[in-house]
């Protein structure tokens, strides 16, 4: 029994099985979802819902089509028609639906609920099924939260642990919901989390202020009142604890903790260096050794600040006033020249502990070798009870007069101080090799922190979200932190918290603040200009925008590298920069005004533009121009670059030999796109189109707009007639035609006559076709396209192919070839094009009864196409498979047919799925696999209803004849489906074969036939 599982809450997704089921258009899928809710429907109903505007017998048509659509996309038959007017789910198979779950039992199916009910799917013109789903969303979500804060209340009784991922949950359907903050708190106050519950109350005050004018209820205050009192006592390291319990540097904490049990007991003295980028975890790392070395040693800890770095002894006057105070407080003792010296030199005078710069930097003559002798005094006399260490953090930012007294100190201290130092290693100070010397004298051991690598990252994240994260969530984590503690730390929280398309947190924009606070204006000028960007951006790219010469910036772009926030990075074409972290790239751009992320983008516009004119098959800048002309509130240029997109991955997904050439090929991804997915972008568009036609008809660039809906004219009626829409889609392209010539648009004109040639193959019709070749070949003549000369010789020699002159066919597909192997010289290569051409004449030989040559000329195809995984591949796999069959191949015969499916499953088209499911049939038939035969049997037959290709009928005949004849005499009782199913007897097959194949293009398969069959 195959199982269905439907997961309705959020974006629709149904798997059958284990698999993903795909189903082509949006009333297609629109009508399963209706019927698995419904069960049972009746035909009026549905046909009235969907296809309301056709008339009743097109209705009718279309709902059949559906129906044949859907059986063929499962295994089984999951609707049934037990009569002529009610159609019902097949309840033979188990169908399990979320939504259904959640109705039988809310309350314990809560988990079930994720989002809204058939979340972002939308289908035009079916204004019933749009008022039932926003119905049956309403009670979902009315439902959800009864139940929700019913249970929450339990669970609070109950000591509930999981309380918070409820609450959570339900604050992301329902953000206003007063009872979800209210137990939220609740459970925050009881378990001594203040900081949250203060937190949550003020996020909860201007959400509530701000959108409804009101203040939350008197419970929540009095809970945010009474935390208020206790906040102040919470002021240990837990939040460092926590971070430190899943932000491990045990490797590198072992190596510190070493070093301070040899200094507890005396085996050795070596203070630490630990250097690494700023958000790394050195802060976290050093406050674990502290609250790990607490009762050991006494610690005295300064912060050392860039503002500072100016000033002589800045942070030993901190570490002064610390000693000065314990001196006080203990009532110890001050050393020899405490007060007259170091005072006098470091502060204003003896009562004030204020430090005074100018006096440190006016006094010239004083003597180091006092203050060296009096704090080491000092240390002396603080730490005659307990060790000492003293932490200097940012170690980077203090003054080289500080930075020497501190080496003097290390190299000379006592066995009773340890000095701790942490240092941001991006400034480019080069501090650490300073301390270099000293790690040679075994007086300091420096320790490293680099970010966390991908298997970190997975784990880290893992620990803390548990199995709310999948690994595409992990891996965008990665992608944005880099693995540094910091933002990996931030980017988790906004996982956790439902924020995940924030780019950036709070936390992370007060840190970026102070961190980009101290760049000059060229720095940011650079900076503004880089974040702008689509992507990464080469440095030849920049300087054209900036309009300034390489020199004039290097000073700051080698800055801007060595504080780690851009990085540099070498390709063919040049020096490529980019942002260190994404979130940097993120907070400079949200600093932009609305008019200045215009102007940037349309001017960066403007110079991908020409790069376009260069190269007008590259789609990343095609990609690049919709992003930037999008951001510069450009509509007209930004839907004219959203259609150039949608023509290129059509071309590559709905062309039978795509009009690429190979350097599109290299330079592409899997362009693979599924019809549904074509069908909401054709939706989009046009959407848009509408809107801009509309609203902007009194402007001068209506040409530009006609222009743009030729091309999206152009890209429905091809997809269209890809998917069988002939009527509409010929219609469409017919359009096209017409319009072209109007405006002398001879690409498109051209373009136009291509579809029709090609529509004409896919019926099986010469007269459409030659009627197209020959006016085309005209335009094409005229306007000097020699490329598209290359095509129409091919396209003609499948027209002679077709009406049996197949001296002719070949002469011309040799003449496509020279014309493509001549053009190698001045353009690209087009390996599709010159393959294209070998798989006709790989035909030829095969209805020669040739058929070893036929497999060279077929190969030769695949190999020319191998890497591009074009649809073409596809039919030169299974040609291959035919002639494999043809000569008693099997074992290979298989290995192609499966190499064919591989691709097919990658493009939503109906092109020759019927023959590849039929030889498939007949593979697991020789195999002996009569279930898996029948079903592909199933499959193709199926087919039979869509197509409307004579050739792909007789393949389907073809099989059933050596199927039907086979069976007869086999016992296994598998095979007894496969005869119940084949009514017919085999010779009634073999006539239909005869009758729909193709006498020249198909006389291979009719010759097995009449060797097989006698008349």
């Amino acid at each position: 029994m195959h199982n269905i599982i439907c997961k309705f809450f959020g974006y629709p997704k149904i798997r059958e099985d284990e698999k993903d089921i795909h189903i082509p258009s949006g009333k297609l899928t629109a009508f399963l979802y209706y019927i698995l809710m419904k069960k049972i429907v009746s035909r009026d109903e549905v046909a009235g819902m969907f296809w309301a505007e056709s008339t009743e017998e097109n209705a009718k048509i279309s709902l059949r089509n559906a129906l044949h659509k859907i059986r063929k996309t499962f295994k089984s038959d999951i609707i049934l028609s037990p009569n002529k007017s009610i159609l019902v789910l097949n309840e033979e198979i188990n169908i399990d639906i979320d939504v259904k779950k959640f109705e039988q039992d809310p309350y314990k199916n809560l988990d079930l609920y994720t989002e809204d009910f058939l979340k972002g799917f939308y289908i035009k013109d079916a204004i019933e099924f749009d008022y039932w789903c926003t119905e049956l969303n309403s009670f979902y979500r009315e439902s959800f939260i009864k139940n929700s804060e019913k249970k929450i209340k339990d669970m609070f009784e109950n000591k509930n642990k999981n309380i918070e991922s409820l609450i959570s949950k339900l604050l992301s359907i329902d953000n206003f919901n007063e009872t979800a903050y209210t137990y939220l708190m609740k459970f925050y106050k009881i378990n001594n989390r203040y900081d949250k519950v203060i937190n949550e109350y003020h996020h909860l005050h201007k959400l509530m202020n701000e959108e409804l004018g009101i203040n939350p209820s008197k419970e929540i205050e009095n809970i945010y009142n009474e935390s208020i009192k206790f906040i102040n006592r919470n002021k240990n390291n837990d939040k460092d604890k926590v971070a430190f319990e899943y932000y491990s540097r045990e490797y590198e904490y072992s190596i510190i903790q070493k070093n301070l049990d040899d200094f507890q007991k005396e085996r050795a003295i070596k203070s630490v260096f630990v250097t690494g980028e700023s958000g790394v975890g050195k802060t976290i790392l050093k406050n674990h050794i502290i609250e790990k070395n607490n009762e050991k040693f006494i610690f005295y800890e300064v912060f050392c600040y860039k503002i500072e770095e100016r000033f002589s002894f800045s942070p030993w006057t901190k570490i002064i006033k610390l000693l000065e105070n314990d001196f006080q407080k203990n009532n110890i003792k001050r050393p020899y020249l405490w007060d007259q010296l170091l005072k006098n030199i470091f502060f204003d005078s003896v009562s004030s502990i204020q430090p005074s710069v100018a006096i440190v930097e006016t006094k010239e003559n004083f003597n180091m070798d006092l203050i060296y002798s009096t704090l080491s005094n000092a240390f002396e006399l603080l730490s005659f009870a307990k060790k000492m260490i003293i932490i200097f953090e940012d170690i980077q930012w203090a003054d080289l007069a500080s930075i020497n007294l501190l080496i003097r100190l290390i190299l000379n201290s006592n066995n009773r101080v340890l000095f701790f130092l942490t240092e941001s290693n991006e400034m480019g100070k080069n501090i650490e090799n300073i301390f270099l010397p000293l790690k040679d004298l075994e007086k300091i051991s420096i320790v490293e922190l680099k970010r966390f690598d991908r298997r970190e990252v997975e784990i880290i994240t893992k620990k803390i979200l548990g199995d709310k994260i999948t690994e595409e969530g992990i891996e965008e984590i990665y992608k944005k932190s880099k693995g540094n503690a910091f933002f990996l730390r931030e980017y988790i929280e906004l996982f956790k918290n439902n924020e995940k398309n924030q780019n950036i947190s709070s936390k992370m924009y007060n840190i970026l603040d102070e961190k980009f606070s101290n760049l000059e204006e060229q720095e940011l000028n650079i900076l503004r200009m880089i974040s702008a960007f689509y992507g990464d951006v080469s440095l030849d790219l920049l300087l054209k925008i900036l309009d300034v010469k390489a020199f004039d910036i290097l000073k700051s772009i080698n800055l801007l590298s060595r504080l780690n926030i851009i990085e540099e990075k070498k390709e063919d074409t040049g020096i490529i920069l980019r942002f260190t972290y994404s979130a940097f790239k993120d907070y400079i751009y949200s600093k932009l005004s609305e008019s200045s992320k215009q102007i940037l983008n349309k001017e960066i516009a403007k110079i991908l533009k020409i790069e376009l004119s260069n190269n007008t098959k590259d789609i990343t800048i095609y990609n690049k121009l919709r992003y930037h002309y999008k951001e510069a509130k450009e509509e007209i240029e930004t839907l004219k670059y959203d259609v150039h997109i949608l023509n290129y991955y059509l071309n590559f997904n709905h062309e039978i030999y795509p009009n690429l050439d190979d350097y599109d090929l290299t330079k592409q991804v899997k362009l693979q796109i599924t019809n549904e997915k074509v069908l909401n972008w054709i939706y989009e568009i046009e959407k848009t189109l509408l809107y801009i036609k509309n609203s902007k008809k009194k402007e001068q660039n209506i040409k530009d707009i006609m222009s743009i809906e030729l091309l999206f004219l152009y890209c429905k009626g091809r997809y269209l007639v890809r998917i069988g829409s002939y009527s509409e889609g010929v219609s469409v392209i017919n359009r096209v035609i017409r319009y072209s010539r109007e405006s002398q648009e001879q690409n498109m004109e051209i373009a136009g006559y291509k579809q029709m040639i090609i529509y004409g193959i896919q019926i099986n019709n010469s007269k459409i076709m030659l009627h197209n070749i020959i006016k085309g070949i005209k335009v094409a003549k005229i306007s000097n396209k020699i490329s598209d000369m290359g095509v129409f010789y091919r396209l003609y020699g499948v027209y002679y192919l077709m009406i049996g002159e197949t001296k002719s066919a070949e002469a011309l597909f040799n003449k496509s070839i020279s014309i493509f192997l001549a053009l190698e010289k001045i353009e690209s290569k087009n390996s599709i094009s010159i393959a294209a051409n070998y798989n006709y004449i790989g035909e030829i030989r095969k209805s020669e009864g040739r058929y070893h040559d036929a497999l060279e000329y077929f190969n030769s195809a695949i190999d020319l196409c191998k890497k591009s995984e074009a649809t073409c591949l596809s039919i030169f796999y299974i040609n291959a498979g035919k002639t494999n069959f043809l000569i008693g191949n099997y074992i290979e015969m298989k290995k192609y047919f499966l190499l064919a499916e591989e691709i097919v499953m990658k493009f939503d088209s109906y092109w020759r799925v019927a023959v590849l499911d039929s030889f498939l049939s007949l593979i697991y038939f020789i195999e002996r696999d009569y279930l898996t035969s029948l079903q592909y049997l199933k499959d193709a037959i199926s087919e039979r209803n869509i197509i409307n290709n004579s050739r792909d009928i007789g393949i389907i005949y073809f099989v059933e004849a050596i199927i039907s004849d086979k069976i007869k005499n086999e016992v296994d009782p598998n095979s007894q489906k496969i005869k119940e199913f084949l009514t017919e007897n085999s010779k009634s097959y073999y006539y239909n074969a005869i009758k729909y194949l193709d006498y020249v293009r198909d006389q291979a398969e009719i010759k097995y036939l009449r060797e097989n069959f006698i008349d």
